[in-house]
């Protein structure tokens, strides 16, 4: 199989040198040393602990009413300071380069500097572009080592943060050949690149302040088991971290829980539906995939507002209970309970082209099968043509058929809307750029989720505001309206209702 090099990890660290004092008034209040801190527009208290070094609880007590009726912008509150009454005020240093360090275990294969992937006809070309953000990104064989940087040339910058996001994701870059499934992985991944590329990192508060923000992103090839994410755990890997994205599968999820809610990290868990059971009541965990009854309760609202117009028809298609998705169960029950018009039909019925005895005139029959597979129900479209006899019939599913070619009109729900517009042009010229080709337009784009929930982070991260509660962020695919959930954290519940 062809290998190529994907990228050149270009995720050298710039980071701001340690200060005592940071440039903010102080008061000395009962012999303690406090910080006197306007607040800022859509910054969060999260934010605000990691930039002045101190515990969100620390602030808390310093500034009571904050419990009750939460941040408001342009207050004025008090930042324990932990220093001595005799602090001064110093000027803000600039920062340095500082050469990346990679943190290695013995089992957990950590994605370095540069890296050879397999390569996909569908996912990779022969030649890559490796992409080099201009801001705050530095490719690795251009770094400059601290000692022979002169002071006058560094960049004069009023205030700087260092922002440190790690990847989690089942990359298996060591395995050969690769599993096909894998390359949703690597599509996500190349889409999180982008955006680390496009994201603005110059920024202006609310005060007229102007802040640069610098990243320092490390990628580590996690696959299925908890005792990898154990292993980077106990190597500091995530030490002073801001923020994770993944890990894909449950196992991982449930270990790296604990650390993510006792070093207050958030996470956002891009490919699972469900948390696990023994993370509940964790406020770091952000998850993009909502279950299966958030998504049947948006499918139902959208059938109420055409109650009179509609008739579901059940189709019993398997034998094997077994075979039901739970999608599909979910979505079964939840339109028997809320008594909406439904018929039934079989296999054998479609088959023996009678299936218009179930279908209704002026009304659209909506036609609902077990299966989210569409090739399990292929071979029955020349039958379901041939019986609809003029009359109005629609299928539904989720964006499982999306790419498959139907003849017959399709009802899905679903978290990813067509992508369209400006931004998806620019997006698309930069990504053929940088590497080299095009992917197919089947739904969904893994690529675009990574670079929307990429986005997503790196946004939060500046601000603190992770879960940004009925706050929708418009994606180029993958929108986010961000709830939280009875088991844990917080679950994305903007719903997608499209007709095609």
């Amino acid at each position: 199989m062809k290998r190529i090099l994907l990228y050149s990890l270009l995720l050298a660290a710039m980071s701001v040198q340690a200060q005592n004092v940071l440039p903010y008034p102080m008061d000395t209040v009962d012999g303690k040393v406090y910080y006197r801190y306007t607040v800022e527009k859509s910054i969060g208290l999260y934010r605000i602990s990691k930039n002045f070094g101190v515990s969100q609880e620390d602030i808390l007590k310093a500034n009571p009413d904050l419990r009750t009726r939460g941040l408001v912008f342009e207050e004025v509150i008090r930042i324990p300071a932990n220093l001595p009454a005799t602090a001064k005020v110093r000027e803000v240093v600039r920062p340095v380069l500082k050469t990346p360090e990679v943190q290695q275990t013995a089992e957990v294969a950590v994605v370095p500097e540069a890296v050879e992937l397999p390569a996909s006809p569908e996912v990779m070309a022969d030649t890559v572009t490796p992409i080099v953000p201009e801001v705050p990104v530095t490719p690795v064989d251009s770094i400059i080592p601290v000692d022979s940087v002169a002071a006058d040339t560094l960049p004069a910058i009023e205030y700087t943060d260092t922002l440190r996001l790690a990847y989690l994701l089942p990359l298996q870059a060591e395995m050969t050949p690769r599993n096909p499934t894998i390359d949703r992985f690597y599509d996500f991944y190349a889409g999180s690149l982008l955006a680390l590329k496009h994201h603005d990192a110059s920024w202006t508060d609310s005060l007229g302040k102007v802040h640069t923000t610098f990243y320092d992103v490390r990628t580590y090839d996690v696959g299925k088991y908890g005792s990898q994410v154990t292993q980077l755990i106990d190597s500091g890997a995530f030490v002073r971290t801001d923020a994770i994205v993944g890990p894909a599968y449950q196992k991982p999820v449930e270990v790296l829980s604990a650390y993510a809610a006792e070093h207050q990290i958030p996470v956002m868990i891009p490919f699972l539906q469900m948390l696990p059971k023994d993370v509940s009541k964790n406020p770091y965990l952000l998850k993009f995939n909502p279950s299966d009854q958030i998504q049947t309760h948006a499918l139902m609202e959208y059938l109420d507002t055409m109650r009179t117009r509609v008739n579901v028809v059940l189709v019993d298609a398997y034998v094997d209970k077994l075979d039901y998705s739970q999608g599909i169960r979910v979505l079964r029950d939840s339109i028997k309970s809320r008594g909406f018009s439904t018929t039934s039909t079989t296999i054998r019925q479609i088959l023996a082209d009678s299936v218009s005895a179930a279908l209704k005139d002026s009304v659209e029959n909506i036609l609902l099968f077990h299966s989210e597979r569409y090739s399990n129900i292929q071979l029955l479209m020349p039958y379901l043509l041939s019986g609809k006899r003029g009359k109005n019939l629609t299928l539904l599913s989720q964006y499982a058929w999306l790419g498959e070619r139907i003849l017959l009109p399709q009802l899905f729900t679903g978290v990813f809307s067509t992508p369209k517009g400006e931004a998806l042009e620019r997006y698309e010229q930069d990504f053929k750029q940088y590497f080299g080709h095009s992917l197919s337009s089947t739904q969904p784009r893994y690529d675009l989720l990574g670079y929307d929930l990429t986005g997503y982070m790196l946004e939060a991260m500046r601000t603190g505001t992770f879960h940004a509660l009925d706050t929708l962020y418009e994606g180029i695919q993958s929108s986010m309206l961000f709830t939280d959930i009875e088991d844990g954290g917080y679950e994305n519940t903007h719903i997608v209702i499209e007709r095609r």
